[in-house]
């Protein structure tokens, strides 16, 4: 019989098992395309789906802001949007029906909770819906497990641990964008951790030991931290507020297939 846990006990999580064919697996993770918006650069946002879409080994996961939803009392300029919410859950939609099967994890970002929070439709997982993803979407974040390869001493298939926020706060400058990032870690034991809503593109690695009561000891490991970028070209509150310019250039997490290594890049 199944053991019981009480309620909250468990983080549910979101399991994969994927045909690397014998190569490394790559995960690009996209937020903020801020769709709606005017600023948007969509050459930057076809790029990044085309990556995804033409490399077999290429997935993503959907970190949230990709809807703009400007609403009255937002940031945003909301009569300056290029599409109303419907037309970008729309757009949105017919974007990434490419690549759906490559999506790993869906989470809402701050812009898409606007309309929950005001009309009580959740954008994100209305989207999740319209691509049948349900079963990756979580209202608040992910944890997600991607199985594939054969670690090359024991054969064995190698499993990868990622945990996915939008992320929140974080400050103007880049050490309090870093900070927010790495407290992720202080919620749950992983090996990635990703998140979005700074538009600060970053990667932090660190080394700490794993216990492991079975064998009374600690081993080594490898955690790396992953803030994603922006599709947003300089303008609109960013400008007006006096933010510095972030780079557009998404990273590259490469998951590799016969040793539990990884390796991100920008």
């Amino acid at each position: 019989m199944p053991r019981k846990y009480p309620p909250g006990y468990i983080m549910p999580g979101i399991s994969h098992a994927l045909d690397c064919h014998d190569q490394p697996i790559e995960v690009i993770p996209i937020a903020d395309l801020h769709i709606g918006d005017p600023h948007a650069d969509m050459s930057i946002i076809k790029s990044l789906i085309d990556g995804v879409r033409e490399n077999p080994n290429r997935y993503t996961v959907l970190c949230g802001d990709l809807m703009n939803t400007a609403i009255i009392g937002s940031k945003s300029d909301t009569y300056g949007e290029t599409l109303r919410p419907s037309e970008q859950l729309e757009r949105c939609a017919d974007l990434l029906e490419p690549i759906k099967d490559k999506i790993l994890a869906i989470v809402p970002g701050n812009h898409e909770e606007r309309i929950s929070r005001t009309a009580g439709s959740d954008m994100t997982r209305l989207l999740a819906r319209e691509l049948g993803l349900l079963n990756v979407y979580s209202d608040t974040t992910a944890l997600v497990f991607v199985r594939f390869g054969r670690e090359y001493r024991h054969c064995t298939p190698l499993t990868y641990t990622l945990y996915i926020a939008h992320g929140h706060g974080g400050g103007r400058r880049p050490g309090g964008k870093i900070n927010a990032l790495q407290e992720m870690s202080s919620i749950i034991d992983a090996d990635i951790y990703i998140m979005g809503h700074t538009h600060q593109p970053a990667i932090l690695e660190q080394a700490s030991y794993r216990v492991v009561p079975q064998r009374h000891v600690a081993v080594r490991r490898q955690q790396v931290y992953v803030n994603t970028a922006s599709s947003l070209t300089y303008g609109g509150y960013g400008r007006r507020g006096g933010y510095q310019p972030a780079s557009n250039r998404y990273p590259v997490i490469t998951l590799h297939d016969k040793e539990h290594m990884i390796t991100a890049t920008l």
